[in-house]
């Protein structure tokens, strides 16, 4: 039977067991909540690792509807408007009544148009007036000169020869007579050769003279038309389909002739697109990427490509033919294009990225093991970076698929800062 003493030492080392055992267990309950404690306070971070992928580029804007061709519709001359038939913004027709303006003209416009007539009516009676050329009328008159005179030469030859038969003139004498008729005969030959070719010139002569005698008519004509016309009321005709833009006089006005009356939209020639955008932050854009317009009246978005291109400082005007839609010019129209790029080996979020004085960085997650266990840091890791888009940008050196990195945290964060991380979905 055992003593007191040691009942009291059993009881004793049970105690101090229980007591050792508790220990180590709370120790055990410290530590966890200790390190979970901790942890719940450390930054939570989002990780992913770098993908492959392609770029979106895309630009929005507001560009504006321009007329391919707006023609200014002019008065003859100065003269007072009778009535304006059309309203700025009216749909016209080809020869359309535009504007009648009064017979009022200038009075030197009508003096200097008569004076013109009259100078053409004068050099029209100097022409009627010219008669035979003097060059054949002289020509004629030595003909006939040579003939009388070769006339007198055979008689001359015809009396020698007979006076040579009775023996009162000498064969020499003869022989001369014949000489000088033989030269006379070719004299007269050659004036009435010369007479042909100059009746021949004369011919053509006449028949230009003719022509321009028929020209001149005609321009009297015209002429006499020209001052009927600056007599009468004039009428402004629309010289296509089109479009009313602006109308610059009203009724009772005094249209002067270097100032239009009106301006006209040529339908036929139709509208352009044209909007103006950042040269740097839009240079993946070129000829034939399309541009989609959204066209409020038709409540649509249409799809039409880029013509052209122009550098212009440091944006780019870029033009677009519209096919559809009732315009004047002027207006406002919002766009949008959309580009798709060649694929890429390494993306990261654009979230991701940081930039200080020595270039771009990322955050990358590390791993070691620490008092409470394995814990997480971040790392700077300056990179290189190049083309991107609104979402993402292209590495081109310092990152690798391996790489955990983080592209978005909710509390401030720096090289070394350990951190919670949770994995992209």
């Amino acid at each position: 039977m055992q003593n007191y003493e040691e009942i009291k030492e059993e009881q004793r080392k049970k105690v101090f067991g229980k007591a050792i055992v508790i220990f180590f267990m709370s120790m055990l309950i410290i530590t966890f909540f200790s390190k979970t404690i901790q942890n719940i306070f450390l930054p939570v971070v989002a990780v992913s690792r770098p993908y492959s992928g392609i770029l979106t580029y895309e630009t929005v804007g507001t560009g504006t509807i321009i007329p391919r061709e707006t023609l200014n519709i002019y008065p003859d001359s100065t003269k007072r408007i009778k009535e304006i038939k059309v309203e700025a913004g009216e749909k016209v027709k080809k020869g359309q009544v535009i504007a009648i303006l009064y017979n009022q003209v200038s009075n030197n416009k009508l003096l200097e148009e008569e004076i013109n007539l009259r100078k053409l009516e004068t050099n029209l009676e100097k022409l009627l007036l010219q008669t035979k050329d003097t060059q054949i009328e002289i020509l004629e008159l030595e003909i006939e000169k040579t003939l009388e005179r070769v006339n007198k030469l055979q008689e001359d030859l015809d009396k020698k020869m007979v006076l040579l038969e009775a023996g009162a003139e000498t064969a020499d004498s003869v022989k001369e007579a014949q000489y000088n008729l033989e030269i006379g005969r070719k004299d007269y030959q050659q004036k009435n050769k010369e007479l042909q070719e100059e009746n021949s010139k004369q011919q053509i002569s006449q028949e230009e003279k003719k022509r321009e005698i028929e020209a001149l008519r005609y321009d009297i004509q015209l002429q006499q038309l020209k001052i009927v016309e600056l007599q009468e009321e004039e009428t402004i005709l629309s010289p296509c389909e089109g479009i009313v833009r602006e109308i610059h006089y009203q009724s009772g006005g005094l249209a002067v002739d270097n100032q239009p009356i009106c301006s006209i939209i040529d339908l036929d020639k139709g509208f352009v697109f044209s909007a103006s955008i950042d040269l740097e932050d839009n240079s993946f854009i070129s000829v034939g990427d399309s541009i989609l317009v959204y066209l409020k009246s038709a409540s649509k978005l249409i799809d039409i490509p880029i013509k052209k291109i122009t550098i212009k400082d440091n944006s780019k005007e870029l033009k677009a033919d519209l096919e559809e839609g009732d315009f004047l010019g002027g207006e406002k129209l919002d766009y949008r294009i959309v580009k798709k790029s060649k694929n890429f080996n390494i993306l990261v979020p654009n979230t991701a990225l940081g930039r200080d004085n020595s270039g771009y960085f990322v955050f990358i997650l590390k791993e070691r093991e620490g008092t409470l266990g394995k814990e997480y840091y971040i790392k700077k890791q300056y990179i290189s970076v190049g083309d991107s888009d609104n979402q993402n940008s292209v590495i081109l050196d310092g990152l690798d698929h391996r790489t955990n990195i983080v592209y978005d945290f909710e509390k401030a964060i720096h090289d070394g800062s350990r951190v919670r991380p949770q994995q992209r979905e």
